[in-house]
């Protein structure tokens, strides 16, 4: 019973090689992308009979014996069981080779290190802030403002209210960019040098006292400028056609020329999480804003090699990579191989890695993949536009350093007409024993919840209807700010900006989940019911190895809470399966924790060793069988639990957010519940894009509904 595919290629193969065959020609067999493994080995077991050939071997693989008895061919069955074991590694990933590669992974985030980003940034770097201040006579009347701050007060009400500083107290009290070098009399007449010299040592979203000959300042940072700290190297010179060093630049202006009406275009390709997507859209929006226009009808070129897509010709490429398990990192190289084959054929084309990959491995990836022109971490997704500048002139360019995370100056390019990403918080401050996240996202930054809802505005005035709110960590938005701030304050400051309808958040930490944000949820109708709260494991001893700072009581009791002030809402996890030394009874614990809760929904995966991650060096790993059948159990719990989620809104009707056409029955619509269900209905797109509407629920599945229309809102 062989593989058509492997018989095809036989047929042709075996034919003409029986010539080098015979003339004592070493006969090269190697893998085409189009082959899966199995049809490769059948190949050659094919290729072998046909041939008269007693013993074969795969190129870069064990040996494999092979005997032929008339026309069947039989393969040893360790070899199979080798094969198998060599996929699911590829999968979950490798812990021998992660362990060879985590020495020398640097990371700015390190384990034991500090995790204040004004610490890790070299303050030097900041050539300029956005600064805001309240101007009053005495210390005590400062602290007085400064308490008022911390419990919520809008700073631009207090400016206007109690400002000395008649300049700004019409403006809320907003100074404008103050330089470091090159200052301006104005800011100085408004903000003396020394409160100056102190509004540069702290970062955006802090607020401090800076007294001055005019009085005390209540001085706050809004934003700032940062130099570009990046590495700039020479570039290598690659083979055939590709050997022409020819600047990017250059090569589009000579091209622009010959062919002046064809633009500029990029494509873009996501991979990984929410924080991701958002990343992109933020680059697509740079990169429009310098000239360039997506290229919309390209593909992703599949890994498996199951076919050959007609690969689109952008100029410029951009892989958003994820790091969080080995296959998704194994995949970005996949995905820069028709790239890269490209530019060595000549092609003038840009090769951008960003995201946690290129901030995990920085110069490596370049030795790895010589093509690429641009290794930059998430924290430089809105500086995309400046990083090209050096690469497209002839360099590679290499930015991982950690810096502040600046405003973004260009409007991001949004994937939906009608929700919208808005980041209040990036990076991770926790040391979780299996995440890669802290030293590729670095350490937490909130962003200020004025320039939050800001965002949020501008969002409504463009049409959009529904904001998520998007942090690794989101309930430890404003613990890295001078004061501090919390995110149920957040909540209650953002919940009722006219014209957004729906505000949601993700991701929750259980070692932070609070009551005050359930409750803030519960006080607003804007603010979806839904609280994503990976759980990871149900038992102590491995919460406790993964470092989660909480028990499986305590989870409960978070759960509890929620279901008491808000009995309808929607509770999501994710979890983690067969992390090292994991129990059958500890695992059962897991399975136990969620027919407890019996959640809406769960994003699983089996363990995944990850470089510069303590769990990745622990010698109790386990098989990938164990790891196979673990999630195979899991997922059916979280199948029958999601199912029975969703029969309890049949017949039910219930307020939909429409937010896009079906693409696979073009006479629905797609929108979504208060508690993020997916709903399907008949229905006109241009008329209910965007719009709240009323629907009976008439079917459900685990993850999605179908009802019919009732009555728009």
């Amino acid at each position: 019973p062989y593989s058509p595919t492997a018989n095809a290629v036989v047929t042709t193969c075996a034919r003409q090689s029986r010539a080098s065959v015979g003339a004592r020609q070493p006969l090269r067999v190697r893998p085409a992308h189009c082959l899966a493994t199995r049809d490769v080995m059948l190949m050659l077991a094919l290729l072998v009979a046909a041939l008269g050939v007693s013993t074969a071997r795969r190129v870069g693989a064990p040996r494999t014996a092979v005997r032929v008895h008339g026309a069947g061919v039989h393969m040893m069955a360790a070899q199979t069981e080798q094969s198998g074991q060599q996929q699911r590694q590829f999968r979950w990933g490798d812990p021998a080779r992660v362990r060879h590669d985590a020495p020398g992974v640097a990371t700015p985030t390190g384990r034991g290190q500090t995790v204040d980003a004004k610490r890790l940034v070299n303050q030097e770097d900041v050539s300029a802030m956005w600064l805001s201040h309240i101007l009053v006579s005495t210390p005590d009347m400062a602290e007085l403002l400064l308490q008022r701050l911390r419990e919520g007060a809008d700073f631009a009400e207090l400016a206007a209210g109690a400002s000395a500083c008649e300049a700004t107290r019409g403006k809320g009290g907003a100074i404008g960019w103050v330089n470091r070098e090159g200052r301006s009399e104005y800011a100085d007449m408004i903000l003396p040098a020394e409160a100056q010299a102190l509004a540069f040592a702290h970062k955006p979203g802090d607020v401090l006292l800076a007294p001055s000959e005019r009085g005390v300042h209540v001085l706050r940072v809004d934003d700032v400028t940062m130099r570009l700290r990046a590495s700039t190297l020479a570039r290598t010179r690659l083979r055939g056609a590709g050997s022409d060093l020819t600047p990017l630049v250059e090569a589009w202006d000579k091209r622009r020329r010959e062919v002046p009406e064809r633009p500029l275009t990029y494509e873009m390709i996501t991979m990984g999480c929410q924080m991701n997507a958002a990343d992109s859209e933020r680059m697509s929006g740079s990169l429009e804003e310098i000239g360039f226009q997506r290229l919309d009808d390209t593909r992703v070129p599949p890994t498996d090699g199951s076919e050959q897509p007609a690969l689109g010709k952008a100029d410029i490429v951009v892989i958003n990579t994820c790091s969080i398990r080995d296959h998704a990192e194994q995949k970005v190289y996949s995905l820069l191989g028709p790239y890269a084959d490209r530019k060595r054929r000549g092609e003038a084309v840009g090769i951008v890695v960003a995201g946690c990959v290129a901030q995990q491995e920085g110069e490596r990836l370049l030795r790895r993949v010589p093509e690429v022109d641009l290794v930059m971490g998430p924290q430089y997704s809105n500086r995309l536009g400046d990083l090209l500048e050096d690469a497209l002139n002839g360099n590679q360019v290499v930015a991982t350093e950690p810096t502040f995370i600046m405003e973004d100056v260009t409007k991001p390019r949004r994937g939906s007409a009608v929700c919208a990403w808005v980041n209040v918080i990036y990076g991770c401050n926790e040391r979780c024993t299996y995440c890669v996240v802290p030293g590729t996202r670095g350490v937490e930054q909130s962003r200020p919840m004025e320039s939050i809802r800001k965002e949020m505005e501008d969002l409504a005035a463009a049409g959009y209807k529904e904001i998520t709110l998007l942090g690794q960590n989101i309930d430890a938005y404003g613990r890295d700010m001078a004061p501090k701030r919390k995110f149920a304050d957040l909540l209650r400051f953002v919940a009722e900006v006219p014209g957004i309808e729906r505000v949601r958040f993700v991701t929750s930490h259980p070692r932070y989940m609070s009551e005050n944000v359930i409750t803030a949820v519960s006080e607003s109708p804007r603010l979806m019911p839904v609280f994503h709260i990976p759980a990871q494991s149900g038992d102590d001893e491995v919460l406790n190895k993964m470092g989660r700072g909480y028990t499986a009581e305590r989870y409960l009791e978070i759960v509890r809470k929620i279901r008491a002030i808000i009995p309808d809402a929607a509770i999501t996890s994710d979890f983690i399966v067969a992390t090292p030394g994991e129990t059958d009874k500890q695992f059962e614990a897991t399975l136990e924790l969620m027919r407890t809760v019996r959640f809406d929904a769960s994003m699983t995966a089996a363990y995944s060793p990850r470089p510069n991650t303590p769990m990745a060096l622990w010698p109790d790993q386990l098989s990938e069988d164990v790891k196979e059948a673990r999630l195979a159990q899991i997922n059916r719990l979280v199948g029958e639990h999601a199912l029975e989620a969703a029969e309890r809104f049949v017949g039910r009707e219930e307020e939909v957010l429409v937010e896009e056409r079906n693409t696979k029955r073009p006479e629905q619509v797609i929108g979504r519940t208060r508690t993020n269900r997916l709903v399907f209905f008949t229905g006109d797109i241009d008329e209910l894009r965007g719009t709240l509407v009323t629907v009976r629920i008439t079917e459900a599945r685990k993850f999605s509904l179908t009802g019919e229309l009732v009555a728009r809102a």
